[in-house]
């Protein structure tokens, strides 16, 4: 049994991607089944999307840990988690990147395919959706089902479900990764940072607007912060940034910030852009212009 582990965004179209490829499974003659796995989270925050493909019928409901194949939509996400986390040895990676597969530096040495996905979904798309482009590499690394079939899949699901103009360019998206995806091999030693969802104490954001301070009976303290398991700016590819020689401090982004990140500093108004989800409130109640959203270009400040 084959099994292949997506990682993408919210709003990528990690589960579509999923559904797509085990739909032109069965057009192969085989079985499959996909699944997501996501939460509360909102577009832009990392999710998963599983798929199985078998010769014989399928039972098997669980999440994937070890994975045959790992398809990552997003270029970023490398950065953030460890893609190859689970693989098997002589798995294999599919990767939306500008890199060649000589490039790409993962935790571990592995089989690669490689294709600029991002730009071939926004020249016929008008937007960066990368599923169906990272479907036709795939298909091009792995070989596991025909190009034939793949297309078949990808028209059926997204014509039903977007209409037939827009399944027809995904079609020509995948047929075009297809044919320019580049095979091989990856380097070793990329680390990562201590990924372990923390939990912060209420005393370590600022108070907000919402949810005072409180202390439960059993002493346990909840309010602004108590909430956040995750590392959340991540979800994000920008950042909120304060100009320091603009802010006359009047700390009105301090108290309309629904999550509490932003802070006073030995005198400097400054954004904790490990929580920030870039919502751009602050942007709006400031009365000179101080706050501006900008792209994150290394997660360095994020993921440590």
């Amino acid at each position: 049994m084959l099994e292949i582990r997506f990682h993408g965004r919210g709003g990528s179209g990690s589960v579509l991607a999923s559904r797509a490829l085990a739909k032109a499974a069965f057009y192969e003659g085989k079985y499959a089944v996909s699944f997501p796995s996501f939460g509360a989270e909102r577009r832009g925050s990392l999710v998963l999307a599983f798929a199985r493909i078998n010769d014989r019928k399928i039972f098997r409901r669980t999440q994937i840990y070890t994975p045959d194949i790992v398809v990552v939509l997003n270029e970023d996400i490398p950065e953030l988690i460890d893609i190859v986390d689970g693989l098997k040895t002589e798995g294999m990676v599919v990767l939306n990147s500008t890199k060649k597969p000589e490039q790409i530096i993962l935790s571990k040495s592995i089989n690669v395919g490689v294709v600029g996905a991002t730009k071939i979904a926004q020249d016929i798309l008008d937007e960066p959706i990368t599923n169906t482009a990272m479907l036709g590499a795939l298909v091009k690394s792995a070989g596991i089902i025909s190009l034939e079939n793949l297309e078949k899949g990808i028209y059926s699901v997204f014509n039903k479900r977007l209409g037939e103009k827009i399944a027809r360019k995904n079609v020509e998206i995948a047929r075009i990764a297809y044919n320019e995806t580049i095979i091989g091999v990856s380097k070793a030693g990329k680390t990562y940072a201590d990924l372990r969802p923390w939990r912060p104490t209420v005393d370590e954001l600022p108070l907000g607007t919402i949810l005072p301070k409180i202390v439960l009976q059993n002493g346990q303290k909840i309010g602004p912060g108590a909430a956040k398991r995750r590392k959340t700016g991540t979800w994000s590819k920008e950042k909120a940034v304060v100009n320091q020689e603009k802010c006359i401090e009047c700390l009105k982004c301090l108290f309309h910030c629904p999550e509490g990140t932003i802070y006073r500093d030995n005198g400097k108004v400054k954004v904790n852009n490990i929580y920030c989800k870039t919502c751009g409130i602050c942007v709006s109640v400031c009365p000179v212009n101080a706050i501006s959203i900008e792209e994150i270009e290394d997660y360095t400040e994020i993921i440590i």
